[in-house]
């Protein structure tokens, strides 16, 4: 009797999922809490760590970007590489632990700027600008080489006039776009067309646009050239001869920091005289000399039930595993905090209280007029300038929450305003509390209306998950991206990435179906019993 205007299905679901999120959200505010109790139980800890100028006491804490062999890469679920087995050599001499911190290169500056991790070790060559921000300490000479198709049939002869007016491949950030740079320049002056420079990501990705034609040759470290030509035999050539001698790669160290840069320096001279470091340049095949050209290649199968079975592996191998694992919960709690932070900014909008809607109409036009990597990376890098330090993980929650919460808000509050006033005021004049009015007559209305944009926002949220691997958040397209590093098999781990994606779109779609068809008017039981019983009166007449 207390809800006649919504069915007794109705309401029966409306309180059950009602209890059902206020669980979920109370076990997720615990999740998210931990980390920060953690942080508070630690503060003696961070007081000792910036005297002894490192962010975690007793660890050299890095950052580093898998996906450039053999410096850094991910081989069988582990960090390996010329660089990890170097960070290790250089904390024993500083008598601390080495702890990584695997996150996408474009993370690395503001990650160390923010005092997330100690030092930057990634192979990250030395340019004036990344100078004007940190300091570096050199530990290795490098020299780059251009790479082009096998069966190319441009007159690329190397780092010359040749390349004037080509598509030129070159890694975000790196020194190739240095290299690019002069390259035009010189074409400019030899009246000839620039360079159309194609900047990447990643090394890996250069490589795979390169074989897909997208570009016409690559800059590439000569190493690098040296790993792709062995794991992708036949597809590749160097040209001409390596250029850019002068190049070199260091540590990376915040400007603040001048005692933990002495301590790297002394440990890197020391690695030096003491042979240590031309053991690991032997170790990780860096000392084969400038030629390129005559690398070996190793021959490996192609056949497509290779292909398949990679691709199963990797599906069900532990990177994969954890990264979907990371994805689905970050989806699933973001959805719940960022739809509840929705329905209350919704709620506030509709008030009488010019100031709270106000404080509403700020709150939207800086969540969805700024990009949620930026959103991220400001919470994650920005807040602890502030006072404020969050785990990789609850940053990841909030920043996704927040920016979810902008948009729900907007769909919760068409939702509301689809349903007609004269309803709730039929309700309250039947004695019904304004919050019965909003539960039994006003929400299970509104959420039956906005439940198909509500689904493309879920599917839109997953995807966006993907975005959280700059900040160190190993979710799943940050794992298929460093497994095909190791090997250059983008194909199977890529599709492997997919199928896990897919998995969670569907999963996402069926649910969606099915709380239509349970919502859709006419399908609840009160409903059809109502119109068997208009049927009888109507037959006795």
């Amino acid at each position: 009797m207390l809800c006649i205007f919504c069915t007794e299905k109705d309401n029966y679901v409306s309180f059950r999922l009602f209890r059902i999120v206020m669980r979920l959200i109370s076990l997720l505010a615990l999740l998210l809490t931990l980390p920060c109790l953690a942080h508070a139980q630690n503060a003696d800890a961070e007081n000792h760590n910036a005297i002894a100028g490192t962010v975690t006491a007793g660890y050299l804490t890095y950052g580093t970007a898998a996906t450039f062999p053999p410096f850094e890469f991910v081989k069988d679920g582990s960090l390996v590489g010329f660089d990890i087995d170097l960070a290790a050599e250089v904390a024993s001499r500083m008598h601390l632990a080495s702890s990584p911190v695997n996150m996408e290169f474009g993370g690395l500056i503001p990650a160390l700027i923010g005092h997330r991790i100690d030092v930057i070790n990634s192979a990250m060559y030395l340019s004036p600008e990344r100078e004007g921000v940190v300091d570096f300490v050199p530990y290795l000479s490098i020299s780059s080489v251009v790479l082009v198709p096998r069966d190319s049939r441009l007159p690329v002869t190397g780092y010359d006039l040749s390349l004037c007016g080509l598509r030129v491949g070159v890694t975000l950030g790196g020194i190739e776009m240095r290299d690019a740079d002069k390259a035009t320049e010189n074409c400019l002056q030899n009246k000839k067309p620039a360079l159309i420079i194609l900047p990447y990501p990643t090394a890996q990705n250069t490589a795979l646009n390169l074989l897909q034609e997208r570009t016409d040759a690559a800059f590439t470290s000569q190493f690098g050239a040296a790993v792709l030509m062995q794991e992708v035999p036949g597809r590749y050539r160097v040209a001409g001869r390596p250029f850019g001698t002068e190049g070199q790669i260091g540590l990376a160290v915040a400007k603040t920091n001048p005692e933990l840069r002495g301590s790297l320096t002394k440990a890197v001279q020391e690695l030096k005289k003491d042979g240590r470091l031309d053991q690991l340049i032997k170790k990780w095949h860096l000392n084969r000399g400038q030629d390129v050209s005559d690398v070996e290649e190793s021959g490996k199968a192609s056949d497509w039930w290779v292909t398949v079975k990679l691709t199963l592996d990797y599906l069900v191998s532990p990177p994969f595993l954890k990264g979907a694992g990371i994805t689905l919960f970050l989806t699933t709690s973001s959805l719940i905090v960022g739809s509840l932070i929705g329905i209350i900014l919704a709620v506030i909008s509709g008030g009488r209280f010019g100031f709270f809607r106000l404080s509403v109409m700020i709150y939207l036009w800086l969540f969805r007029g700024t990009p949620v990597l930026l959103q991220i990376v400001f919470i994650y890098n920005v807040l602890p300038l502030l006072g404020l330090k969050l785990a990789a993980l609850t940053s990841a929650v909030l920043a996704l929450s927040l920016n979810e919460g902008a948009y729900m808000a907007e769909i919760a509050r068409s939702g509301l305003d689809a349903v007609k006033p004269e309803q709730k005021t039929a309700g309250l004049a039947l004695g019904l509390s304004p919050l019965s009015v909003f539960r039994c007559i006003t929400a299970p209305q509104a959420f039956r209306i906005t439940l198909p944009m509500l689904g493309n926002q879920v599917i839109g949220l997953l995807k966006s998950s993907a975005l959280v691997s700059v900040i160190a958040v190993p979710e799943l397209l940050l794992a298929a991206d460093q497994a095909a590093s190791a090997n250059f098999r983008y194909i199977e781990a890529l599709s492997a990435a997919a199928i896990y994606y897919l998995a969670f779109t569907s999963l996402f779609m069926l649910l969606q179906r099915y709380l239509e068809q349970s919502l859709a008017p006419g399908k609840s039981s009160s409903e059809k019993a109502l119109h068997r019983a208009q049927a009888a009166m109507e037959s006795v007449r």
